[in-house]
């Protein structure tokens, strides 16, 4: 189509038999109103009109909707109905070429004849619907390994949590929208879907007097459609996102840190009050607040390999940190205490030849972490302590102290395998008022 610049080109209405038509038509851009969107309109008799979205956009203002052109004299316009017209008559000239020769097609079969062409040297990327790519990331982590400490480490926590959220993501679109979840493509993940899942699971958590997992669960949903966007899947990002605000944040955490005086009367306790294992529970939570506030699972896992001459260099498991607490008499007497009794090269005795996986070790340190809670909250009834006393206490307890004895908390930090600024906001808590008072006193 040859016109004179500035005119019209006549109706973009490429007919090349009654059996099918290619037409250009324009409808405000839902993203912005002022703009046109431009959609290719191919139809084939027996057959539903497909629609292909065009590159090619103006002001709304400038379209005229009966020619399906560009108005003469608007910015562009000769260009532009120019492009219109060529894209028309490519896919016209296939039409007819395969009506030609026989071939059966199909309007959704031409609208993507050219995109073959164009993505033939890349992979195609395979759609996933969301439930689908649930399941391909629980069975990631499941099979995930990683080596900590010389150990293998699966991911099976992770893959479990993926595993729970699944289940509610489920519950939700079928209760709520009384849809099945396998139905859900990632482009479905708008601000009302969002909306909506985070009131329900806020619902949720008041019917169990609880928070329904209401930050985890949103957390691994954008986790999922930030991945999802990685590997081209239609509609996902994060954006939507941002209208959740505060509550896809974790809320502040309060320090579980305890005063030197809960740790004193701890470590003097009468022992025999308490069988062996007992006596192993106080041990491994001593020994934690000895060596950094070292977590229960880095505890449990750790091996002599780690230990040192004058301190102990260790990865985190739960995080990629690594941790160097200094050996003091106090941790060096344990180690003393338990030297043999530690399961292969372990060095205490909680894994036995049982627990021959990482999947089966982790279900361990929940177990004893359970056990342990128990012996503190004995040893707290014993003793009458009013301080909520857990396994956890001994890393806020042990930086708390150090802090306030004037370390530093980059040096603090080191030992505990976290950022300065992560021991500030999560696990310092000024335990010595009394002190702090005099202080005052003094100073003021």
């Amino acid at each position: 189509v040859s016109n004179p610049p500035g005119s019209r080109p006549d109706k973009l209405d490429a007919k090349a038999t009654n059996m099918f038509s290619i037409k250009v038509k324009g409808k405000p851009n839902p993203k912005n109103s002022n703009l046109v969107k431009l959609e290719l309109v191919i139809f084939q008799t027996d057959y539903p009109r497909v629609t292909k979205v065009l590159d090619i956009t103006g002001q709304y203002k400038d379209w005229d909707t009966r020619s399906q052109t560009f108005r003469s004299g608007s910015p562009d316009a000769y260009s532009k109905n120019r492009s219109l017209s060529e894209v028309c008559m490519r896919y016209q000239r296939v039409a007819e070429e395969w009506t030609i020769s026989g071939r059966l097609w199909s309007p959704v079969e031409l609208s993507h004849c050219f995109d073959r062409q164009q993505t033939s040297s890349r992979p195609e990327t395979r759609i996933r619907t969301v439930s689908q790519l649930i399941d391909e990331r629980i069975a990631y982590f499941d099979s995930r390994e990683r080596i900590k400490n010389g150990q293998v480490i699966l991911s099976s926590s992770t893959a479990r949590k993926y595993e729970t959220f699944s289940r509610s993501l489920k519950a939700f679109t079928t209760s709520v929208y009384g849809k099945s979840l396998s139905s859900y493509f990632f482009k479905d993940i708008d601000a009302k879907f969002l909306s909506d899942y985070a009131f329900y699971l806020k619902r949720r958590g008041a019917e169990n007097g609880n928070r329904g997992g209401l930050v985890g669960h949103l957390r691994l949903l954008r986790a999922l459609c930030q991945y999802a966007a990685k590997l081209g899947m239609p509609g996902a990002g994060i954006e939507a996102f941002d209208s959740l605000g505060d509550m896809i944040k974790w809320p502040e955490t309060t320090s579980r840190a305890v005063s030197a005086k809960t740790i004193a009367l701890l470590e003097n306790i009468d022992r025999s009050l308490f069988s062996a294992k007992e006596q192993l529970h106080l041990d491994l939570f001593l020994f934690s607040y000895y060596t950094g506030g070292m977590a229960n699972v880095d505890v449990c896992n750790l091996t002599w390999d780690c230990v040192k001459e004058d301190n102990i260099v260790y990865e985190r498991i739960k995080f990629p940190k690594t941790a160097r607490p200094l050996l003091i008499p106090q941790s060096r007497a344990l180690l003393r205490k338990y030297k043999g009794t530690g399961y292969g090269n372990y060095v205490f005795p909680v894994f036995t030849h049982k627990h021959t996986d990482s999947v089966k070790r982790y279900a361990r340190v929940k177990q004893i972490s359970v056990l342990a809670r128990r012996t503190l909250s004995k040893a707290c009834r014993i003793l009458k302590i009013k301080e909520k006393t857990t396994w956890y206490s001994a890393r806020g307890s042990f930086i708390s102290r150090m802090v306030d004895d004037g370390n530093s908390p980059y040096a603090v930090a080191e030992m505990a395998g976290n950022s300065p600024m992560t021991i500030w906001k999560n696990y310092y808590k000024n335990t010595e008022r009394e002190k702090l008072s005099e202080r005052m006193r003094a100073v003021l």
